[in-house]
């Protein structure tokens, strides 16, 4: 009797992100047997590997109502989502889980595994992206002889056109990065609907969100969105979603490029955007349960090095009551 190999191998990296790779797969309702019989292979080669499995599993039997209700909600587009089931799913992962049965049939075409809740672990989208970088990861990576890109945190893009060593272009599904462009031909970068297009310059894309700001550090680039069309030079700033495009405004440089230095600044920023930055640099999610507190206007610097000591700074600084729970999880009220 033949047995066909799984064709899904998690990347090499450290053992919790393996075994979040695995999550994603066996609970996105296409896994196989062979699947099933590769991850058991993956589990039991070493103690090690076995606890990176359980931590996954542990961080959800220990989320608390709260978090339970948030991820639910985040779950709500897929029709006949039974948080019950899943957790059942996620506490007893048996055979039957492993083949996409129990949670794909809880969940609709694997939305846990497309848009994780309380994004836990990467979604399919970012395990299939051409270049991706994790959570507090920044990256080199050269596009051909003339373009090179340094990715954020929580970055994904994918190469266009030409070929594997020269794209004509790429895609910003999501995510920062800062484009250097040399080359005797444009190159274009597709993100959030937009097209942005230069030739020899060297500028910075943020796409978060539903809106995408374009910033120019050197050279010229020209930014198409909505049927309209800006050019920028440097120093120049420009904003777009799906309502249009903004005028041109002059960028606040250190801001833009405070990643690249290891330092995150706030200068009377609302407590719950410092904290949704944060989220973007350290594993897990800090979640802020006090709407009055969120409107608090914050002044601090965090060390991207020490990122995790950042809840602890907001409680010492605002008084906020902390909770740690595992997975990185931490509530603050």
């Amino acid at each position: 009797m033949s047995f066909v190999m799984s064709s899904f191998e998690p990347e090499s990296g450290g053992l919790d992100r393996q075994a979040q790779a695995w999550w994603v797969r066996l609970h996105s309702g296409q896994a196989t047997r062979a699947d099933a019989e590769a991850f058991r292979q993956w589990a039991t080669r070493s103690a090690a590997h076995a606890q990176a499995w359980r931590e996954v599993m542990r961080v959800w039997s220990a989320l608390d109502p709260l978090l339970a209700e948030e991820a639910a909600r985040q779950a709500s587009r897929a029709r006949g989502f039974s948080w019950a089931s899943v957790s059942e799913s996620l506490r007893s992962p048996g055979r039957r889980a492993f083949l996409g049965g129990a949670v794909a049939a809880s969940v609709t075409a694997g939305v846990l595994a497309v848009d994780p809740p309380l994004g836990l672990w990467p979604s399919l989208g970012d395990l299939s992206a051409d270049y991706r970088t994790a959570t507090g990861e920044q990256r080199q990576v050269s596009l051909g002889q003339s373009v090179s890109v340094r990715m954020n945190t929580q970055t994904r893009i994918n190469r266009i056109g030409g070929d594997a060593a020269n794209p004509r272009g790429m895609e910003l599904v999501a995510g920062e990065a800062e484009v250097v462009a040399s080359g005797a031909g444009d190159f274009f970068v597709e993100t959030g609907g937009g097209r942005l297009q230069a030739r020899t310059a060297r500028f910075n894309i943020r796409h978060t969100g539903p809106q995408v700001c374009v910033t120019c550090i050197d050279g010229r680039v020209t930014v198409s969105a909505g049927g309209e069309q800006r050019a920028i030079e440097a120093g120049r700033q420009v904003t777009y979603d799906g309502n249009g495009m903004r005028e041109v405004v002059r960028a606040d440089m250190a801001g833009v490029s405070s990643w690249r230095t290891g330092t995150l600044s706030f200068d009377s920023t609302p407590l719950s955007e410092v904290i949704a930055e944060i989220n973007r640099y350290r594993p897990g999610k800090i979640f802020l349960r006090n709407e009055e507190m969120g409107r608090t206007l914050v002044r601090m610097q965090v060390s991207l090095r020490s990122i995790d000591n950042a809840p602890v700074m907001i409680r010492e600084l605002y008084g906020a009551r902390l909770r740690n729970l595992p997975g990185g999880i931490v509530v603050l009220s």
